[in-house]
């Protein structure tokens, strides 16, 4: 009996043993761990044809997969193709899908599925303001303008493959099939939700490594994404998901992440001393270029002498002797955190092109207007935004040009989004600008000063301008480079727009997450290998 007492005894002590670890906190991996973002406004759709706000290419960036997609250094890696062949004339271009592709829901990803969601960006009737990207394909653009029908682009698909045919070389399209307007879409679940695809957790099928979770979407209050289990690709997405808010942005980004509100964002200029002393891991992109750019559709100032030479009575060193928080000065239109090949551009390309100071500015200001049979110049007044820093600079400009000129040259500042406006419409002669390219490709900042271009600080309208820029989607390699340095040189020796600083856009991440990928201009945060460790 004592035997038996003692038995159950030992028995009782293991077994409450084995019960101590349940006890516990349980241990977390990074895999059982959420990521918390915040988006500052509802998206308007997670259809990614028709994804236009940043809100929602944030989301569609992480939900779907194109046939590539972009790795920490913006360069093109497999994405739900496994590989591609590129022909000798690199126009056509062969990709090979994922044989374990899958949806959300199971099925398999087809080439068919790239095949319709291209089709359906191309098509008018979708309203995509991301088809122009896709241009180079074969009659893409004749297709997007209803001249030709849609069975003419250039664009087959069958047995897991896909083939694209090109109308010239692009450098940049295997970067393009990683955005929005070349994600995948099945035909068969597009038609089933109505026209509501994308507007809702149940209207939407994912491909990608997370996927929005059932009753995930509360409108105007939050978006939560879960680990896609049908994903399979090179590599296994880390966190279980992603809780994202829909709420206006934090009144203090340090304190939001401190407190776990969010575990990265946005940081403004003004918090940067704090983030570093609270030891946020901090990224930082120099993506936006303010410069001078004179409106060149003024009689006076589309004069290229004019324009040097008021430049050439600029000392850098006294103009910018003080620059903004969070800004450096730069010499060149191009920052350094655009890339040519998987490297930046300023690695390649020659510095310090903009106009040099000249003593002899006067001179050659009264020569030049003695030349073009001007008395003298127009009155001039510097349109420019209303914060203190700004205003530093754009006096010191004024003191150097009223001794220059012999005038008094006027200021005009205004906020942040009247400069923007003023900008679209031309309603100034000299602007403080900033220069904010939509792609991290030295093409796309130069292309901001095209005729067709939107947003062109400097107003210009020149077709040999023009054709240059349309013709560097045609070159590679070192023509590429050579016509690229060409094409920015032309913009500094004809006084188009004279850098005086980027700057930086920055993200804080806490100090225990990493793994965060942040893409420059604009083009979104992917969570693929983000994780937690140990605070």
């Amino acid at each position: 009996m004592k035997t038996t007492k003692k038995w159950l005894c030992c028995l009782l002590c293991v077994t409450m043993l084995l019960m101590l670890p349940s006890c516990k906190k349980k241990s977390v991996t990074p895999q059982d761990e959420i990521i918390y973002y915040s988006i500052p406004f509802e998206p308007d759709s997670l259809d990614p044809q028709i994804a236009n706000d940043s809100s929602s290419r944030l989301i569609v960036m992480n939900i779907y997969e194109g046939l590539t997609r972009l790795n920490q250094s913006e360069v093109p890696v497999p994405g739900a193709a496994e590989c591609w062949v590129i022909s000798d004339d690199e126009t056509t271009y062969t990709f090979i899908l994922r044989d374990d592709a899958c949806w959300n829901n199971g099925d398999k990803v087809t080439a068919e599925d790239f095949l319709f969601g291209l089709q359906r960006t191309l098509d008018p009737g979708t309203g995509s303001e991301g088809a122009p990207s896709l241009y180079s394909i074969k009659n893409a653009e004749a297709v997007h303008q209803g001249k030709m029908p849609m069975d003419a682009l250039g664009i087959t698909a069958s047995d897991g493959k896909l083939v694209i045919r090109l109308e010239h070389p692009d450098t940049g399209f295997l970067t393009t099939l990683s955005t929005a307007p070349a994600m995948p879409c099945q035909k068969k679940f597009f038609d089933s939700t109505q026209g509501q695809y994308g507007r809702d957790d149940d209207k939407v099928l994912s491909n990608g490594p997370f996927y929005v979770r059932k009753s995930g979407w509360s409108h105007d209050e939050y978006i939560h994404l879960r680990k896609n289990q049908s994903y399979h690709g090179s590599n296994e997405p880390i966190p279980a998901g992603i809780n994202i808010s829909i709420a206006p942005a934090p009144e203090n980004v340090c304190s939001a992440i401190s407190d776990g509100t969010v575990d990265c964002y946005t940081l403004p200029g003004s918090e940067l001393a704090d983030a570093r002393k609270k030891g946020l891991y901090l990224t930082s992109f120099g993506e936006t270029v303010w410069g001078i750019a004179f409106n060149t559709e003024n009689e006076v100032l589309q004069i290229p002498e004019i324009r040097r030479a008021l430049l050439a009575a600029l000392d850098r060193s006294y103009v910018l002797k003080e620059v903004p928080d969070g800004c450096s000065a730069v010499t060149d239109i191009i920052p350094e955190s655009v890339m040519l090949d998987g490297y930046s551009y300023r690695s390649h390309a020659p510095e310090g092109l903009c106009v040099p100071y000249s003593e002899s500015a006067k001179e050659e200001l009264k020569k030049a207007l003695k030349k073009n049979k001007i008395d003298q110049l127009p009155k001039l007044t510097i349109l420019c935004t209303d914060d203190a820093p700004t205003q530093k600079i754009v006096n010191n400009i004024i003191e150097t040009w009223n001794a220059l000129t012999g005038t008094y040259i006027n200021k005009n500042p205004v906020s942040a989004s009247e400069l923007n406006d003023a900008v679209l419409t031309g309603s100034y002669r000299i602007v403080v600008a900033p220069l904010v390219a939509c792609g991290s490709s030295p093409i796309d900042t130069l292309a901001l000063f095209t005729s067709s271009s939107a947003y062109n600080p400097a107003r210009l309208a020149d077709k040999q301008y023009d054709q240059a820029v349309a013709s560097l989607d045609q070159l590679k390699g070192q023509a590429l480079l050579k016509k690229l340095i060409e094409t920015e040189e032309y913009l500094n020796d004809q006084g188009i727009f004279y850098p005086l600083y980027t700057e930086n856009r920055y993200y804080a991440s806490a100090p225990n997450v990493k793994g965060i990928i942040f893409h420059p201009y604009g083009s979104g945060i992917d969570f693929f290998f983000a994780e937690k460790t140990e605070s």
